[in-house]
């Protein structure tokens, strides 16, 4: 094949030498008469000597442009047949990787044959190169997911492997790789905070996903004298989340109903219009509390990080805490330890009346020493999503109380 095509490269060049030969350079050695002068030797060429082009046979003109045309013909044949296998080899290199992407994708999530299936159906391709995206974006699926519901493929019963495909697939809340795109990636047992807001009145409590399909979630109604409030009153419920150290989402719920039995459980209906706030730095409240803290410093933590710190006997140091916010403490210390408090140290601490099981760690970020106290400004570590409500909560109380007085 490619010695041809060299081959056919060549051929004009040497027609084209053949032709300007006899055109340009010809010498007429035809019988002449005896009288020889030295106009014989004048050199004549091809075009002079030929009959009239009238004279020259159309088969001449036919045969000599069909030869031409053959040639080229071929020649960008041979062309076009290389590029194309060109081409061919790059598409099946390309569809390759993305599908050995697709199996690793899929692989690493441990996504059963039968979700697979559904995705390819979803998708409405089998064509890894369409489907690596979907599996990277939840920005993506989704919209795949809007797509598939307001087509004519859609059925009802679909609506239970979509929300299996999306739970294989790990786009969950839980998972930072991913945005935030609706509620349906809130799984059962994520504690929510709430708002019912009405006439100007705003009431917050705290609540845990009971249950949840892809039309509709189900959570544990509030408290109201030891009975479960009756919420299908009201037509929506205000929802805020935090999600890590990456934002805090706001969204609203419809209210669709109340159960009667299953722990009175408030059906909501699903939302995919959700608002992502930064993470807003809590006001501070002042709050002359005492408090004996527990003190571990940097090289301690690194002993017994891997054990329960609540189980070790620390360093005790009585203080108060001067003001309180849910980033953090600024603590006020009459006696400091005999070696200092260092930045990178802890203070261990556990906040009454804030509804919270295991001790707050702070970790030390300034101190500033005076004549007869020391000021320790302290923010909180390893606060979950749960905690932090928690303290918003409390700090919602203080200020109320602090205001009603």
């Amino acid at each position: 094949m490619y010695f041809l095509r060299d081959l056919l490269k060549k051929l004009p060049i040497f027609f084209g030498t053949i032709l300007a030969y006899l055109f340009l350079c010809g010498i007429d050695r035809s019988p002449r008469q005896s009288n020889f002068t030295l106009k014989d030797l004048q050199a004549t060429n091809l075009l002079q000597t030929m009959p009239p082009l009238s004279e020259i046979p159309i088969s001449f003109y036919i045969l000599s442009s069909s030869l031409i045309i053959l040639v080229f013909g071929v020649i960008f044949l041979i062309r076009y047949l290389h590029k194309k296998k060109v081409k061919e080899g790059l598409e099946r290199i390309a569809e390759d990787q993305a599908q050995l992407a697709v199996d690793a994708e899929l692989e690493s999530r441990q996504v059963e044959d039968e979700d697979r299936d559904f995705l390819s159906k979803l998708c409405n391709t089998s064509d890894p190169a369409k489907i690596l995206p979907v599996l990277l974006s939840s920005e993506k699926f989704e919209r795949m997911v809007n797509e598939y519901k307001n087509s004519s493929k859609f059925d009802k019963l679909d609506l239970a492997k979509i929300y299996m495909l999306r739970k294989s697939l790990q786009f969950s809340f839980k998972n930072m790789k991913f945005g935030f795109m609706c509620t349906q990636m809130l799984e059962p047992g994520t504690h929510l905070e709430f708002q019912i807001r009405h006439k100007k009145k705003i009431i917050v409590f705290l609540s845990t996903i009971l249950d949840s399909n892809e039309s509709q979630l189900l959570i544990k109604p509030p408290t109201v004298k030891r009975r479960p409030a009756n919420l299908k009153q009201f037509s929506e419920l205000y929802c805020n989340v935090r999600r890590g150290s990456e934002a805090e989402y706001e969204f609203k719920f419809k209210i669709v109903g109340q159960l009667v039995t299953d722990l009175n459980a408030v059906i909501l209906r699903h939302t995919n219009n959700i608002r992502k706030l930064k993470i807003r730095v809590s006001e501070r409240l002042p709050i002359d509390m005492v408090m004996n803290f527990q003190y571990v410093t940097s090289e301690q933590l690194e002993i017994q990080q891997q054990k329960d710190l609540g189980k070790f006997q620390n360093k005790k140091l009585s203080g108060r805490i001067k003001d309180l916010s849910a980033g953090g403490i600024k603590a006020e210390l009459e006696k400091l330890p005999p070696d200092g408090v260092k930045k990178g140290d802890f203070f261990l601490f556990h906040l009454p009346f804030a509804s919270l099981r295991a001790n707050l760690k702070a970790s030390v970020v300034e101190v500033v020493s005076r004549e007869s106290q020391s000021d320790i400004h302290l923010k909180f570590e390893d606060v979950d999503m749960l905690t932090h409500m928690k303290l918003n909560q409390y700090l919602h109380r203080r200020k109320i109380s602090i205001q009603a007085a």
